[in-house]
């Protein structure tokens, strides 16, 4: 856990230094990644998380999907039940409001997405390692989300910054199927 928290400060100070110009940048080219992969094609239903702080930017990656027809998923934190909870949104503009942690979320009138429709979920992370495996930021969220959607293709999205060969893993900690950052596109094979 120390570790872990160690790490944590570590990259978000790191990536927190980053320009507004850099971080557009960055950003934008790794989008060009994600939204050329053959998943992303082949998705019908994609969950994105809305990117908040020094995160990559999400926001124009989730815009192009919906002007590509992609239905878009976003998550809501439901804090009482510990659990990220899906709904399908199609305006970001007035499909979104400041949820927990001042992250922007779904509105409770959205419609929420079947589970078993996703195809693919962007998963972010503070860290991950060369076999994407991740840190989060510590609530486990993703951890617990992720088993209920075995059927989905798990791509992890950040700055090249973020991957570090010293990246600790617990048992419970799930790796992604594809990390994705403006320097590559990485490709592991996993067992589910």
């Amino acid at each position: 856990m120390e570790r872990k928290r160690e790490l944590r400060g570590a990259i978000l100070k790191q990536r927190d230094a980053l320009s507004a110009d850099e971080i557009a940048a960055r950003s934008a080219a790794a989008g060009e990644r994600l939204l050329s992969l053959p998943e992303i094609s082949a998705a019908r239903l994609i969950l994105f998380f809305v990117s908040f702080g020094s995160e990559i930017d999400t926001v124009p990656m989730i815009s192009r999907s919906l002007a590509a027809g992609k239905r878009i998923a976003v998550p809501r934190v439901e804090r009482r039940a510990r659990k990220l909870m899906p709904y399908e949104v199609r305006d970001l503009q007035s499909d979104l409001e400041p949820g927990a942690y001042g992250i922007l979320e779904p509105k409770p009138d959205r419609p929420p997405a079947r589970l078993d429709e996703i195809d693919v979920v962007i998963v972010p992370a503070v860290a991950w390692d060369e076999e994407g495996f991740r840190v989060g930021y510590g609530a486990g969220y993703y951890d617990r989300f992720l088993p209920e959607v075995p059927q989905a293709v798990r791509i992890g999205l950040g700055f090249e910054l973020q991957v570090r060969s010293d990246v600790p893993r617990g048992p419970k900690d799930l790796p992604v199927d594809i990390l994705v950052t403006e320097a590559a596109v990485r490709r592991f094979a996993h067992p589910r």
